[in-house]
């Protein structure tokens, strides 16, 4: 393949991918667009939008990273590019976390150490204790704790445990970028229809994470400020 025909496979939008995902997924993508749109009109509305302070600023911050990190995990997979799609879902759960850890003024239990400390103010330390990969086990370890319903954490697990290997190398990869009927390549992305079954089981978890998305912005979006944060909300 000559240099110039990668170039243009690397700028080009694939309209033709697209196209054909759109008609492969048409319904799903119209629950999608629904749900995400709700999710945007909740987190405009809640008390977190309409607050000033850094803190509120960075709890609807994440929930909107959250959000659109699964728009964009969704055009990843229109074009056929899997591996990122399911990074960019791992950037969505994450932030949830981030958003409900900054949310309370509880003390967190450390995952290893077992010591108590302010989430909020190690984050603005930027200590390691809050960084990405710790706070999905912080969630899950002092989630009663802060107030949040155990579907929540059992569904973060299986998030996890869903995305875990789209940070490397695998069959499914493998699967995603070599056509299997004529063993075209796909290089910058590429649909295939012949894939459409495991295309089908990303997008339906795009869709059931995006069910709980509502519910995620009303628990941890609204009566959320610094100020009554002092009382856990449940």
């Amino acid at each position: 393949m000559r240099s110039l025909d990668i170039k243009d496979l690397i700028c080009k939008d694939d309209i033709e991918a697209r196209t054909q995902f759109n008609t492969d997924f048409e319904h799903e993508l119209n629950e999608l667009c629904s749900h995400f749109s709700e999710s945007f009109e909740l987190l405009d509305n809640s008390d977190c939008a309409k607050d000033k302070s850094k803190r509120a600023g960075l709890v609807s911050g994440y929930l909107y990273v959250a959000i659109e990190s699964s728009i964009t995990a969704t055009q990843l997979l229109s074009i056929g590019h899997i591996a990122a799609s399911g990074n960019s879902m791992r950037i969505a759960y994450e932030a949830l976390c981030y958003a409900a850890l900054l949310k309370k003024e509880v003390k967190i239990k450390d995952t290893n150490t077992k010591k108590e400390f302010n989430f909020f103010e190690e984050y603005e330390k930027k200590s390691k204790l809050t960084m990405s990969h710790m706070v999905l086990p912080l969630v899950i370890k002092n989630h009663l704790h802060m107030g949040i319903n155990t579907n929540y954490v059992e569904f973060l697990k299986k998030a996890k445990d869903f995305y875990n290997c789209f940070s490397h190398a695998t069959l499914m990869l493998v699967r995603s970028k070599i056509k299997p009927s004529t063993k075209q390549i796909y290089v910058a992305g590429g649909y295939d229809s012949e894939q459409k079954e495991e295309y089908k089981s990303q997008i339906d978890y795009i869709i059931h994470f995006s069910k709980s998305m509502n519910g995620w912005v009303q628990s941890v979006a609204y009566n959320a400020t610094y100020q009554v944060a002092q009382t856990d909300v449940k």
